[in-house]
């Protein structure tokens, strides 16, 4: 007597409440593991340069952040870039150039500058600072002239009238660094190449008068971005720090990115 029996039409809500309980549990648990990382993967495009080193340095300080998240890191060619963009294959690319393209954003994060690579045994080896005159005479490890790295290294040499004597021309950066360390010649690169220059078999010296090198994120217009594409975005960035403190301590500066006017943006179409 007196109880509350709920009428057929009560008891389907009731069913009907619970699954939308059930439902918000489990968008809640799938949120969370969207959060963390779990079951996660974030997939990205990069150029040799700051592929050997700001893209590991961000990779691991993503890692302590999101131990569960799994990556896929392309190592891209110039003239690949735009399609792996507009077609998301990888929802960023990282590289030393902006991406001049109608559907594609590129942000500049920081710069630096150009630095030479001179073997242990080198009577250049010892200095801190080189001007264009003394390493026009060296033999020297360059980039192709088409490449962003080569066009840096021959607008350096052409705005002191200089011809250097090119050796070597190579496409990767892996390679300048080998030919380095065997004692081959002295490579012209950019310092986010060298960044880890303590462990390197070879000296590393800033040149003076270089133009700047900028390290760019680029993708997609018109994209939602991801969670995780903003902590990398962050964890780049951190890493630039890290090498732009450094620097300030070898006295190598490495200054905060300013605007970068459009006519200098370097065009892989």
């Amino acid at each position: 007597m007196g109880r509350l029996i709920p009428t057929r039409e009560a008891g389907t809500l009731l069913t009907l409440i619970g699954r939308v309980y059930q439902q918000l549990d489990e968008l809640g648990d799938a949120v969370e593991r969207m959060t963390s990382g779990d079951d996660g993967l974030f997939r990205f495009g990069t150029t040799g340069s700051p592929g050997r080193c700001l893209i590991p340095a961000a990779i691991a300080d993503l890692h302590r952040k999101l131990p569960k998240l799994a990556y896929h890191v392309d190592v891209l060619l110039i003239d690949q870039m735009i399609d792996y963009l507009l077609f998301q294959r990888g929802e960023c690319v990282a590289s030393i150039f902006p991406i001049r393209h109608p559907l594609v954003q590129s942000k500049a994060l920081g710069h630096g500058n150009l630095v030479a690579l001179i073997p242990r045994d080198h009577p250049l080896g010892g200095r801190r600072l080189l001007q264009a005159a003394e390493l026009a005479k060296e033999f020297l490890i360059s980039f192709e002239p088409e490449t962003p790295q080569g066009a840096a290294v021959s607008e350096f040499f052409r705005s002191v009238k200089l011809a250097p004597r090119i050796g070597v021309r190579i496409r990767h950066i892996e390679t300048a660094i080998g030919l380095v360390a065997n004692g081959v010649g002295i490579a012209i690169v950019d310092e986010f190449a060298v960044a880890d220059s303590a462990t390197l078999p070879f000296s590393v010296v800033r040149v003076k008068g270089g133009p700047r090198i900028h390290i760019y994120l680029s993708w997609k217009r018109e994209v939602v971005r991801s969670h995780f594409f903003k902590k990398f975005e962050d964890a780049l960035s951190d890493a630039l720090n890290k090498i732009r403190a450094r620097r300030r301590r070898m006295n190598v500066r490495l200054a905060p990115p300013p605007d970068v006017p459009s006519e200098s943006a370097f065009d892989p179409e």
